[in-house]
């Protein structure tokens, strides 16, 4: 049965330090965290201000959004659970009784902001259930169009622009760019979680080898473009640009684990999978900006 399958990292004896960002995975806050960490340097990024109920409404709701998706996908079962779907299995009712509090929460939050607010929020819900609806209901029929990587990438990466989308009005043109970059960072890290996943280690190399370059070129020519007026183009870009290449250099440590017994391999993977995820912490370089 596969919630019986071991976790040989986060269930054995080992660094606490370790721990921290192997639990800050399996919890699922890895991606609420990114997602209002990026939606945050987009408002920065336009000069525009991101409301904190914004930021909380987006950062709840991601992972209220997460925590069912592996849950359904362990109710599913299947060949492709990870580590993250097992502890999910194993801890289904605590997650469960987490969830309900976070949907508290969540309609709190919606229901003490001023209507303008709660209308723009919708708008991230509503492409938050384009994902949850398009990936399980039912999951073949888009998974025969949009590969689920893909699908992930862009909704993700438009739910977390639509704060600052919202809060710029007629001036949103300003954001097309940065949020087209992320759309792409965004499908690369999770193209790349799938085939670094996969049983074959040495696979799809080369497709995300050029996908990193290609996402830094255009990166360093939003750039350019920032460094002869936009500052936040080219924090955007910066990001986007460091993110790619910590994606391409975690290829390339990835082919190691072509020769890793299956334990060591599966320990190597999981800490490759948190690091994906760490590769798009890089607005925080720009928490104190160094170019005005």
């Amino acid at each position: 049965m596969a919630l019986a399958a071991p976790l040989p990292v986060a269930e054995r004896r080992g660094s606490r330090l370790w721990r921290v960002p192997v639990y800050w995975h399996l919890l699922s806050l890895d991606a609420p965290t990114l997602a209002v960490l990026w939606a945050w340097s987009f408002a920065r990024a336009a000069g525009v201000w991101a409301r904190p109920s914004s930021l909380a409404v987006l950062g709840v709701g991601t992972w209220l959004i997460y925590v069912a998706d592996r849950l359904l996908d362990v109710r599913a079962g299947g060949v492709g659970l990870r580590e993250r779907h097992f502890f999910h299995g194993r801890h289904r009712g605590p997650l469960l009784m987490g969830a309900a509090a976070a949907g508290i929460l969540l309609l709190w939050l919606i229901a003490e902001m001023p209507a303008l607010a709660r209308r723009d929020d919708t708008v991230v819900f509503a492409a938050s259930m384009m994902y949850f609806g398009g990936v399980h209901v039912p999951r073949a029929t888009v998974r025969r169009w949009f590969p689920r990587e893909i699908v992930v990438g862009v909704v993700f990466a438009c739910a977390t622009a639509v704060p600052a989308w919202c809060a710029l009005g007629a001036e949103r043109g300003r954001l097309v760019w940065p949020v087209l970059l992320f759309v792409g960072l965004c499908i690369l890290n999770c193209v790349a979680i799938e085939v670094w996943e996969r049983d074959r280690p040495a696979a799809g190399t080369g497709m995300i080898a050029g996908g990193a370059v290609g996402l830094g070129v255009a990166a360093m020519a939003l750039m350019a473009v920032g460094w002869m007026g936009s500052a936040g183009e080219f924090r955007i870009g910066a990001c986007v640009l460091v993110s790619a290449m910590l994606l391409w250099g975690l290829d390339r440590l990835h082919r190691r684990a072509a020769g890793l017994d299956p334990e060591a391999r599966a320990r190597f993977l999981l800490g490759l999978r948190v690091a994906a995820d760490a590769a798009l912490l890089t607005p925080l370089l720009f928490v104190v900006p160094w170019r005005p």
